[in-house]
Parts: C-alpha cells; structure tokens; sequence
C-alpha cells in the first residue's frame, strides 16, 4: 500500500512540475529547432554565395587568358561589388589593377591596389599588392613615395620568396633616383636572394661604373 501511494505521489509531483514548466520546454524546443534550422539555411546560404563568386571568378580568369580585357575588366568589378568580403574579391582586385595598368589607367590601377593593402589580412596578399603598387608608382614617377612604401618591406625577415623581387625594385627606384651605388647594392641583393635574370644582370651592367672600377 505504501509502495502505491508513494508511486501515486511521484506521478502527481510530476503532473504538478509539467503543468509548471511545460510552457518554458515548449519553448525551449521551439528555440531549439529554430536555431537549428537557421544555422543550415546560413550554412547553406554560404555555401551558395561561395559556388557564386567561385564561378564569377573561373569567368574573369577565363577573360584574362582569352585577353578578353573589357570583360574581364567587368567582371572584376562585378566580383568586387557582389562579394567584396570574399577571397576571391582580393583577386579579383589584383587582376583589375593588372588590366588598368595595361591599360595606361595607371591612376585607377593604384587607386584599387591601395584598397587591396587597406582591405586584405592576407600577408601573401598584401606583399604582392605593395610590390605592384611600388612598380605602378614608377611607373607613374612617384619615386620616393614609392621606396617609402616599400621600405618597411625590405627590411622584413619575413617576406621570404618576395624578398629578391622587393630589392630588384627598389633598385629600380634607387637608379630612377640616380642613385647608382645604393642601386647596385640593392640589385646586388635582389641577385643573393635567388632573383639572378638577364634583365637584372642588364640593369647592372646599364648602371654608372663606380670609381673603384673605373680606375
């Protein structure tokens, strides 16, 4: 008799706490259930943004090769606009500065390697565009602002398969600056860090003789 009463008393307890707490269990599965299905439809809906931009970006590399400039020009811009937060927008922009530069657009070719710069947390990236936008500011004539720009750079240890192309601008520069002995170090650095080419050997051979040679 005990023994059913105590069973009795367990089931009313427990009729008791339902009626108490059913209201916040429902809730909490409905809250459950919404994050669940809202989590998959972002997930989902990422991963639809992504296969987007992806292919964007396969219809720009495809203009590039082609040489078709005026669209792949569109579609870097395009690519940028839609999905500017993306890699592929980093790229996309890198490419761009590329066709503007070929283009004689040298203004508008700085202009989009200076956002890459701002807007990239990719260091590969970054060392990449500060190299093109040291080479459009020659280009361009900027000559010191240009080796303020790449200053830093050379002088970073980790700049690694970059380290051979900095030096051989900067030497550029340092000769537009008529420079030629700081040049040559810096060419003769670009060489020590594996960048050794016939036009680099052509850009020291066209520098002024030093006066220990010359005697």
């Amino acid at each position: 008799m005990e023994t059913y009463l105590s069973e009795e008393q367990r089931l009313e307890a427990l009729q008791r706490w339902w009626k108490e707490n059913r209201s916040s269990i429902a809730g909490g599965v409905i809250l459950g259930i919404v994050i669940i299905v809202g989590w998959s439809m972002w997930q989902s809906n990422q991963r639809a943004i992504a296969e987007q931009a992806s292919n964007l970006y396969q219809q720009l590399t495809r203009a590039v090769e082609a040489k078709q400039s005026e669209s792949a020009v569109k579609l870097g811009e395009r690519l940028i606009e839609q999905y500017g937060s993306s890699a592929y927008a980093e790229y996309a922009r890198l490419f761009l500065a590329k066709l503007k530069a070929e283009a004689g657009d040298l203004s508008a070719a700085k202009k989009i390697l200076e956002e890459e710069l701002a807007k990239s947390d990719d260091d590969n990236l970054k060392a990449l565009a500060r190299l093109r936008l040291g080479r459009i500011m020659l280009a361009a004539g900027e000559i010191d602002p240009a080796l303020k720009l790449i200053e830093p750079a050379t002088n970073n240890p980790k700049l690694g398969k970059f380290a051979g192309l900095y030096e051989e601008l900067k030497g550029d520069l340092l000769a537009a600056a008529n420079r030629p002995e700081d040049a040559r170090r810096a060419y003769e650095k670009a060489k020590a860090s594996g960048e050794a080419s016939p036009l680099l050997e052509l850009k020291l051979n066209d520098l002024p003789a030093t006066a220990d040679s010359a005697s």
